[in-house]
């Protein structure tokens, strides 16, 4: 199937199950984070009046994938099952929701592609080794902390939580990286703490 130029929207894991292997460059992946929450359109916007559960349930996975998950992924599975002992039934089904997903995104991913997920402090550490397995460990390249443009202390008994994680994988060494390079300022160079010994 052609991608070359094209949208596609709704539940990336049937689009990308019609998708030939290792034939996208750039993956970003920005899912819901199993916040229990429900978030609603701002009265006044074009999508007012609608609302997205950001909740989980077994109701949620996709039953036609369970079997490739189990049999391809063993020890993944048996991690799976002890989050709703270890955490909740509801983290069980997300991280199942997400795994089933991050499978067929690393199959269609070219070797020189790179992987981008977005998650909070909910699931990020589940997520991760998710991708560990999936990936390879070794093709984790890094963890991106990203600040909130909102960012705002929202407890009196905790830190605020204030940054997500753009977790970075790729397939192999050998993919595309190009770092971005920015001269420093004559001002920044002419600061008299620069020249310090």
């Amino acid at each position: 199937m052609s991608i070359r130029n094209k949208l596609y929207t709704g539940d990336c894991l049937h689009i990308v199950h019609g998708l030939d292997s290792e034939s996208i460059d750039l993956i970003y992946l920005d899912p819901p984070f199993n916040s229990k929450r429900i978030f609603s359109a701002p009265v006044g916007s074009l999508a007012a009046g609608n609302s997205f559960e950001d909740m989980w349930t077994w109701d949620d996975v996709d039953k036609e994938y369970l079997e490739q998950l189990i049999a391809d992924y063993p020890f993944m599975v048996n991690l799976i099952q002890t989050l709703d002992v270890i955490h909740s039934k509801s983290m069980k089904s997300y991280v199942t929701y997400m795994a089933q997903r991050i499978i067929e995104l690393e199959r269609v991913l070219k070797k020189t592609g790179s992987f981008y997920l977005h998650c909070d402090s909910t699931a990020a550490h589940y997520l991760k080794i998710v991708c560990d397995r999936v990936f390879g460990k070794n093709n984790f390249r890094n963890e991106i902390t990203w600040k909130r443009f909102s960012a705002h202390s929202d407890s009196k008994y905790n830190y605020g939580r204030i940054t997500d994680s753009i977790l970075f994988y790729t397939k192999s060494d050998k993919f595309f990286f190009n770092p971005e390079r920015v001269d420093h300022s004559d001002e920044y160079l002419s600061k008299e703490w620069r020249k310090l010994p």
